[in-house]
């Protein structure tokens, strides 16, 4: 007999970690491509919520039920200000911490081919505007965990291309608020990066330059390839033109440095 999610999540007394019921139902939706999820996350009813207990934007566990499946949903409804950014430059800017950071990483994420963040879209729960972000399935783990635990990856270059390419992301889009609490690992050793409320700064200039320790010619081509025009309408109103006009000037001053890089130091981190 096939239980449903609910059954299951009764079953373990309603509190499953994060990995525990990610995996459970991991294989009902490996084929679902991005346009699947996002219907999913748009259409689907919201069965059940609980309070997922970590971090400061307080998200929202949601088991969405939607033509017969069930998958869970992570709802972030938090757009309030922050203290203000101080630039290494001297520059003093206004932050933000906003939910509909969440679905810009994401679109940027695909336009740049890096498929390292879950799928998110707008939607608004109970009245509030917020982002509903697909719970990403089978997690081995968070990144707390394998370094607590000294995990070894299978294919340890590999993983740390992973994360070399992540932190370059970080930079573009000025993550400020990156911890080893929100970098998951697959059972596949995938990671997947998640919770970028906290992004999108309108600064101009690369925030800490020691994140960007190498980078594939691929993503600099991609990066170099990105427009206004192409970002705007991919990430629909989850970015203002100010914030896009300094995505790009970060994105000018990142592939500028690895090309400097490459001429200095040969192609061994491009």
């Amino acid at each position: 007999m096939k239980h449903s999610r609910r059954d299951l999540l009764l079953a373990f007394g309603g509190v499953l970690s994060y990995s525990r019921f990610a995996s459970i139902y991991a294989q009902d939706f490996a084929s679902y491509t991005d346009a699947d999820r996002e219907a999913f996350l748009l259409g689907g009813k919201v069965a059940s919520i609980q309070d997922i207990g970590e971090g400061v934007t307080k998200p929202i566990r949601a088991e969405l039920s939607w033509k017969g499946a069930m998958h869970p949903a992570q709802i972030q409804r938090v757009d309030r200000p922050l203290p203000d950014f101080f630039g290494k430059d001297g520059t003093v800017l206004p932050a933000r911490d906003a939910w509909r950071f969440n679905v810009a990483a994401y679109r940027l994420d695909r336009l740049l081919q890096l498929n390292m963040v879950p799928v998110s879209v707008a939607r608004s729960y109970e009245g509030t505007p917020g982002a509903f972000t697909w719970w990403v399935d089978d997690v081995k783990g968070q990144e707390t965990q394998r370094v607590r635990e000294q995990w070894a990856a299978p294919d340890p270059e590999r993983f740390e291309q992973q994360r070399a390419v992540g932190a370059v992301f970080d930079e573009l889009i000025i993550n400020i608020d990156r911890n080893l609490g929100n970098m998951l690992i697959t059972n596949s050793w995938q990671v997947v990066l998640i919770d970028h409320t906290r992004s999108f700064t309108p600064y101009k200039n690369i925030r800490n330059i020691a994140n960007l320790t190498r980078c594939s010619r691929a993503l600099l081509t991609r990066m170099s390839d990105l427009t206004v025009a192409a970002i705007a309408k991919s990430v629909g109103t989850s970015l203002t033109r100010v914030e896009i006009t300094a995505l790009l000037a970060r994105r000018d001053r990142i592939v500028a440095f690895f090309n400097e890089e490459a001429k200095a130091k040969g192609e061994k981190n491009v």
